[in-house]
């Protein structure tokens, strides 16, 4: 079992309590997590504060701390083997995805490197004679972070080269469940050469490690990964004391086909859309909005293709769908179903807990595919963050659009067509901060991320990802002799 205190301030501090993590794949005891205090979390951020206003980190230049993020994103490849089970083993996923995550942040710190390399100001030269503006970049100073479990290593590294990059420094809140991660890339890089304090970690119960961070006034911005519910309470937390907020939250995507889309990779990408990460997924795409004329051979297609799904222990390498985080969130997700039922919709495959051999005391569903759903019943509009997949049909491109926009969420929708027409004035039409068209969860670090409507505030990743974690300035300047007649002189 491994046992973890905090990292503050480049030091793996003592606990007096601890919270354990059983396995959602087989209840074994796997990791022990430091139970944090309010204490804990304030020495965090005086730690971060401390080294922010020394600027060893600040004002060093861009171009060492694109090597130094390198160096980790090089250590973290290095140690990939050792943090992939980790991962798998915390959240429930299966190995393989789990050093895709792993891969996927490496990706995500050289992007950043480089974005900090190019960053820079404006020089406005247009203002007249003997006048000039200048634009400035400042980094913002302590970002406090708030990490789910779902996708610790991914949602994390969203944030944080990026903030880094900027020349801030960090406290990270990851979820009491899957905290193994952060806290191991944390020491990789006082070892690649960040400085002490720049990065710290503080594990623990949300309601207490959380709500210090939130509230602390020298937290400049908090970004936060996670539910709706949550995130509208930091929010309004942040907001009373005028700091500022990014929130990356819910969604219910859709999967848009239409009757001219290639039926072989749509049967793929709606499979893979809802079946990543067992569903656990904000930007899934839990919702098939159908033609009507297709629906009935593409749901039996998918449901065959289902029955080859491979649900297996975290650990196994064959495996595509693993464990829920937990036994109530497994519950939650059967709860939803059994209510979808009892709305008048059906079952045609799946909808129930798997508990045969090796899976008996893990929390395991199968792909489940619910049909004859209605925009009025609950499974169509909540966000149930399982391996559930609800089926409705349209007959025109306009009532297409309507179904999937007749959400609160905004996150990610998909849309499948051969007609180039088609594609593109759907995507116009979808409110949704991403749309994949002919695919699914295929992007790039270039391309920013985020919702609209309750999906949440503001962007990660992109060409402007360190907007967030700057403050900019504006400087004008009067060059040369100061003239008698000075235009604003009272």
């Amino acid at each position: 079992m491994r046992k973890y205190g905090h990292w503050i301030d480049g030091v793996e501090t003592t606990a007096a309590d601890f919270i354990e993590r059983r396995s959602p794949g087989d209840g074994e005891l796997i990791a022990a997590f430091a139970a944090g205090t309010a204490d804990d979390m304030a020495a965090a951020v005086k730690a971060a504060s401390d080294v922010f206003e020394a600027r060893t980190w600040a004002d060093m230049p861009a171009g060492d701390r694109s090597k130094i993020l390198n160096r980790w994103a090089d250590l973290i490849e290095a140690n990939a083997e050792r943090l992939a089970p980790i991962e798998a083993l915390e959240s429930g996923k299966p190995i393989k995805y789990a050093h895709g995550e792993i891969g996927g942040s490496i990706d995500m710190i050289r992007f950043a490197a480089s974005l900090g390399l190019t960053s820079r100001g404006d020089a406005i030269t247009s203002l007249g004679e003997n006048k000039l503006g200048l634009v400035t970049q400042e980094p913002l100073g302590v970002v406090g972070m708030i990490v789910p479990w779902n996708f610790p290593m991914v949602c994390l590294f969203q944030k944080l080269p990026f903030a880094l990059a900027a020349g801030c420094s960090a406290v990270i809140k990851p979820s009491e469940l899957t905290s193994g991660t952060a806290l191991e890339v944390a020491k990789l890089a006082a070892e690649a050469g960040i400085p002490d304090g720049v990065i710290n970690v503080v594990t623990g119960a949300g309601d207490v490690v959380g709500e210090a961070l939130v509230r602390d006034p020298r937290v400049r911005l908090v970004s936060f990964t996670g539910s709706t519910r949550v995130g509208s309470q930091i929010g309004a937390k942040v907001g009373e004391r005028i700091g500022r907020v990014a929130l990356e939250l819910g969604g219910k995507g859709a999967n848009v086909v239409f009757a001219d889309a290639d039926i072989e990779a749509a049967v793929d990408g709606v499979l893979f859309g809802l079946l990543l990460n067992m569903g656990e997924e904000c930007a899934q795409g839990a919702r098939l909005i159908i033609e009507k004329s297709i629906a009935e051979s593409f749901v039996e297609e998918l449901c065959r293709r289902s029955e080859k799904v491979r649900v297996r222990h975290p650990m196994d390498p064959e495996g595509d769908v693993g464990a829920l985080i937990h036994e109530g969130h497994l519950e939650s997700v059967l709860r939803h179903i059994e209510r979808a039922k009892e709305d008048g919709a059906k079952i045609a495959i799946g909808g129930t807990r798997l508990t045969e051999g090796d899976l008996a005391n893990g929390f395991y569903i199968g792909t489940t595919v619910v049909t004859d759903v209605k925009p009025d019943m609950s499974i169509f509009r909540e966000e149930v963050f399982g391996p559930v997949l609800t089926v409705t049909t349209f007959e025109t491109l306009d009532e297409a659009v309507a179904l999937a926009n007749d959400t609160e969420y905004g996150l990610a929708n998909g849309v499948w067509s051969k007609n180039i027409d088609t594609l593109h004035l759907v995507a116009r039409r979808l409110r949704s901060g991403t749309v994949y068209a002919n695919t699914y969860f295929e992007t790039s670090p270039h391309m920013p991320f985020g919702g609209y409507g309750n999906s949440g505030v503001g962007r990660e990743l992109g060409l402007r990802a360190l907007d967030e974690f700057v403050e900019y300035k504006s400087t004008f300047l009067r060059i040369g002799e100061r003239p008698h007649n000075y235009p604003h002189t009272l």
